[in-house]
């Protein structure tokens, strides 16, 4: 008899249509449904910051490869530390606690389960706003420009005087005639030539 229900609903639920299953996984508050999906999105950027460490090291195979440009190179490292923090290895853990930590307790769910799904859509949002930048990332000023200051965002290094993209799209360079150094932004402590040889 309990083998007959068994059939009758594993039927059931094999003739359900993939928009109603895409519906159901989309609006889910079930913590193991969350679970789930904080993983598969955190599998999903594995690879995507492999690619990008997998460009790194083709440029660094050989001395004075051509493989990508620094500018490339420097998104490429940029990119890959942010990925593989924030949306692999924080996204992961996530995941594994959405699953395992009600059940560890006993509980039916997480504590505030919307809070919990919304959550997830908004760091399926941030990983998908951090690439959008790689087409739309200089906004008006022109074609797109990933992150391309290091993991760390230490201050010297995010200035303009450091994002030979930023110069050539605004036009603000130190290391042009006098007369346009003049009216470009206030000089920083850097040396002139210090700066200018970095982007030559």
């Amino acid at each position: 008899m309990s083998s007959d229900v068994m059939a009758i609903q594993t039927a059931g639920a094999s003739g359900k249509p993939w928009v109603e299953t895409l519906h159901e996984w989309v609006t889910t508050v079930d913590h193991k449904r969350l679970g789930v999906l904080y993983i598969l999105f955190a599998l999903i950027f594995l690879v995507i910051g492999g690619i990008e460490a997998t460009i790194m090291r083709i440029q660094l195979m050989r001395p004075h490869n051509d493989f990508v440009s620094p500018q490339v190179f420097n998104r490429m490292f940029t990119m890959h530390g942010t990925t593989m923090i924030f949306f692999v290895a924080m996204p992961i853990l996530f995941g594994f606690a959405n699953y395992l930590v009600p059940l560890m307790i006993g509980a039916r769910d997480m504590a505030f389960p919307r809070l919990n799904a919304f959550s997830f859509w908004l760091t399926a949002l941030g990983g998908f706003l951090l690439y959008f930048s790689f087409v739309g990332g200089s906004g008006l000023y022109g074609a797109g420009n990933a992150p391309d200051i290091g993991w760390w965002a230490y201050a010297p290094l995010t200035s303009r005087a450091f994002h030979l993209d930023i110069v050539l799209t605004t036009g603000l360079s130190r290391c042009s005639s006098p007369a346009s150094a003049a009216s470009g932004p206030p000089s920083t402590s850097l040396p002139q030539s210090s700066v200018c040889g970095a982007r030559a």
